[in-house]
This record gives C-alpha cells, sequence and structure tokens, in this order.
C-alpha cells in the first residue's frame, strides 16, 4: 500500500537511494512494488516529472524510478 511523505520527507528518502529504470527488476524477475509518489505541491507542470520510489517484495531493497 502507498504512503504518503511530504515533499521535504520524500526528497530527503529519494536522494539516499539508487535510480533504477521503470519496470526495472530486482532479484530476478520479480516485478517493483511503488511504496511513495513524488508528492507535487502546486505544480501540475511537474507531472510528467514525477518519479516514485520502489521496493522489491523479495530483498525489500528500494531505488528511485521515473513514474
Amino acid at each position: 500500500m502507498e504512503k504518503k511523505l511530504t515533499q521535504t520527507e520524500y526528497r530527503s528518502l529519494a536522494y539516499t537511494l539508487r535510480s533504477i529504470k521503470p519496470l526495472g527488476m530486482c532479484c530476478g524477475n520479480v516485478l517493483l512494488e511503488t511504496i511513495y509518489t513524488e508528492p507535487i505541491e502546486n505544480s501540475p507542470k511537474a507531472h510528467g516529472k514525477q518519479n516514485c520510489i520502489v521496493q522489491c517484495p523479495e530483498c525489500k531493497k528500494m531505488y528511485v524510478s521515473k513514474f
């Protein structure tokens, strides 16, 4: 289930994670689950540049990915 973070909390977490391509894989053929979506506050133009934090359900490793 996706959780809500403030923009500051999200950025702090996202800057510490490695990037992975959208629909990238971890631990073989396991699809990653989206756990956080970048909050967009008062910026509808930023929607196309939005990213998310995904997590492998097997090893629990988290990555930043384009949305």
